[in-house]
């Protein structure tokens, strides 16, 4: 197991042990530095990576394209491995989701606690596998979004608004400083981005980006701007991939060394990746083609 081959790149790994099973899932922004850190004697304090180290015989690595794509394989392939050092999902236990109130006069997105199916007609997106994780999307969000993040009792309170609102993170519905229709279009995009629909928020807002500078509107274009280097900042929008444009598909990798080869797998369902696998072989064929035949 040479950690010295993991990418220095933001995904998931997957931790086995012997016969191949899955012990745990994780994420990491950088791969090679996160992975490393459970092999050094109290760098990661808790209490079962001792065990769980030393039951390691492998680790799997999936590169994603960004933290937050990162961190919806890792959900996904969490709920599909059920990796007994991670926290299950169990129906006897609390889910953990992200819900947003759409018929509130002034929504805002909130962790929500429950078990067997959420109540009320709120949206929810999850559940996650665990507390830290939904905070982590929910920190994400609102850095991106200019929601409120107050409580009911403090949105109806004030007379001027907080420091989120001079920091560019609120756009202070508390006290008139936006109108309904901007602070709708702001929960929209929100949800968008939630459901997974990051490229189509930008496409729109450098539509409305364009629209305000034709009209003059230079302060509007310019907030419009802001918000679209933010989330291609977090979701890694700028760089080029591969798209599956919804569908499903599996894709396939060769890899050669010497007499020995490797196909890697790719799953992709409903456009997103959740999941990979690998088949390892010595040469059974004189060319490439031959091996996909057979």
């Amino acid at each position: 197991m040479d950690l010295n081959t993991i990418p220095k790149e933001p995904g998931v790994y997957l931790m086995k042990d012997k016969k191949g099973e899955v012990l745990y899932v994780g994420k990491a922004k950088d791969l090679k530095v996160r992975v490393k850190q459970y092999f050094v004697p109290g760098r990661d304090g808790r209490l079962m990576v001792p065990f769980l180290t030393s039951q390691i015989e492998a680790i799997e690595t999936i590169v994603t394209f960004s933290e937050k794509e990162a961190l919806l394989l890792e959900n996904t392939l969490i709920k599909r491995y059920r990796p007994k050092y991670n926290v299950l999902l169990k129906d006897d236990k609390t889910f953990i989701s992200l819900s947003v109130n759409h018929r509130h006069t002034w929504p805002l997105i909130k962790l929500t606690r429950y078990k067997g199916k959420p109540k009320g007609d709120a949206l929810h997106f999850g559940p996650y596998t665990s507390a830290f994780a939904a905070r982590q999307t929910l920190d994400l969000m609102n850095r991106v979004f200019q929601l409120r993040q107050c409580s009911d009792r403090e949105l109806h309170s004030r007379s001027r608004p907080c420091l989120l609102y001079a920091i560019k993170r609120c756009l202070a519905p508390c006290v008139g400083k936006c109108s309904k229709e901007t602070y709708e279009q702001e929960v929209k995009r929100a949800i968008q981005f939630l459901k997974g629909h990051d490229k189509e928020v930008i496409e729109q807002l450098k539509k409305e980006r364009e629209e305000a500078s034709n009209q003059m509107e230079y302060e509007k274009a310019g907030a419009l701007h802001q918000t679209i280097l933010q989330i291609q900042h977090v979701t890694g929008s700028q760089q080029s991939i591969i798209r599956t444009k919804g569908k499903d598909c599996d894709v396939f990798a060769l890899y050669h060394e010497g007499k020995h080869h490797i196909i890697a797998e790719l799953i992709f369902r409903e456009g997103r990746l959740i999941g990979a696998d690998h088949f390892k072989f010595v040469e059974i064929a004189s060319s490439d083609q031959e091996i996909w035949e057979t």
